[in-house]
């Protein structure tokens, strides 16, 4: 039985040939006795594909996830010049689709493209709640507030045994929050770290800086070397893409991070105290084994060490090593 594995639309076209040939090898004997589904499509914009891993922490996991459930999986990654939208409505068009998986920027107008194609279900990646009219476009949400409130914990106890077990709402000050004016995630996430710094601090605030421009390297250095000078230890980074430069400078200038999805690169990891992972191989695992016109599908979260500090005894069960 031949298998679609992928298509990634990479300058590396070799690269590309040789990992379709390595999915097959690799994958195929996992469709042996199977059920044929049909084709799940991964429609992904460059950039997002790049800041998650891409062909490294994306691919296998969901080649892998597709043919358990009886998919054939199709990569699409679209460049960051090109119009996403036409691309991905030329992509439906040119077979036939079963289900498809669809990245954050795509999954914002899922009116642009789930009604022309009504055969096909789509997975909407951090999407909107679902549309009225639109039963076959449903959201893959992740709810991390929880897992944002124990981080925010875990750093408050950390700065705490620091000095000897001590608890002062004066010591949240030495924990930092770098957003942007649209962050990667929400407000009530944010809010739930402050919650946890308060719960392991009598109360105190964490300092929180808005940067207006999350992807000028000057202004994110600029503001870690400044927040340092403050007394910040702890920052959570909460810029999406712009986080691993924050790390890089976190390296030069001291201090470490709470950060979302770090393992996808796995850089600067002596920067990183703790990493709230979602498991998108996972989402679309619940997604495929779904029936039609079901609501939300709701992702795993797990809380991952990094090697920048100790993990309190007070929260080390619910953290996964790296």
């Amino acid at each position: 039985m031949p298998v679609h594995c992928q298509e990634l639309r990479t300058s590396a076209a070799s690269r590309g040939k040789s990992l379709r040939l390595a999915a097959l090898l690799a994958l195929s004997p996992l469709l042996i006795g199977g059920c044929w589904n049909g084709r799940l499509l991964v429609a992904a914009e460059q950039p997002w594909w790049v800041a998650r891993g891409g062909e490294a922490r994306l691919l296998w996991p969901l080649a892998k996830t597709a043919l358990v459930h009886g998919f054939f999986p199709r990569f699409f990654v679209i460049g960051a010049q090109e119009d996403s939208l036409a691309r991905l409505r030329q992509e439906l068009a040119s077979r036939r689709y079963a289900a498809a998986v669809v990245s954050p920027l795509l999954s914002q107008d899922p009116q642009g493209y789930a009604l022309s194609f009504a055969a096909t279900r789509f997975l909407l990646v951090d999407g909107p709640q679902p549309v009225p009219g639109q039963p076959n476009a449903v959201p893959l949400s992740f709810e991390r507030a929880p897992s944002f409130h124990l981080a925010g914990l875990a750093a408050g106890l950390s700065i705490s045994s620091e000095a000897g077990g001590t608890v002062s709402s004066a010591f949240a000050q030495r924990i930092g929050v770098l957003t942007s004016a649209h962050p990667p995630g929400t407000q009530a996430e944010i809010i739930a770290f402050a919650a946890g710094v308060a719960q392991a601090l009598d109360g105190g605030q964490p300092v929180i800086r808005k940067l207006s421009d999350p992807i000028d390297r000057n202004a994110v250095k600029s503001s870690i070397e400044e927040m340092r000078k403050d007394g910040i230890e702890i920052f959570l980074l909460f810029m999406g893409a712009a986080d691993s430069w924050s790390l890089e400078t976190l390296r030069n200038s001291g201090g470490c991070a709470i950060v979302a999805d770090w393992s996808a690169s796995a850089s600067f990891p002596q920067q990183v105290f703790l990493s709230i992972e979602t498991d998108l191989a996972g989402g679309v695992s619940l997604f495929l084994s779904r029936k039609d016109g079901e609501g939300v599908v709701n992702g795993p979260v797990r809380i991952v060490a990094g090697g920048a500090r100790s993990i309190p005894a007070q929260v080390a069960q619910q953290v996964r090593p790296y």
